[in-house]
């Protein structure tokens, strides 16, 4: 995988990252949004992975998300506290 910054103007990025799109050679994963660049208002900036194939970007998201699994086994139970006795006795 390859993390890179791309850097132009709005119409030259959008060339772009439709360009890579196309490209059947490796999977561009989710660019970001156009970001302005301090002290420029022509160009921007767009960060984006670049991967060699779509099982490989899947297996990277799947790495950074992992589906959580309710580890709970049991009744729901609570052993030891008895609510109704604890008055029996008391008067």
């Amino acid at each position: 995988m390859l993390k890179i910054r791309l850097q132009g103007t709005t119409k030259d990025l959008k060339w772009f990252l439709k360009m890579l799109a196309r490209d059947k050679r490796f999977v561009a994963n989710k660019p970001s949004e156009p970001m302005d660049i301090k002290g420029s208002n022509k160009y921007k900036r767009v960060y984006t992975e670049i991967f060699r194939s779509e099982e490989d970007c899947r297996r990277y998201n799947d790495s950074l998300h992992p589906v959580k699994q309710n580890l709970y086994v049991g009744s729901g139970t609570v052993f030891g506290v008895y609510p109704n006795r604890r008055n029996k006795g008391k008067k």
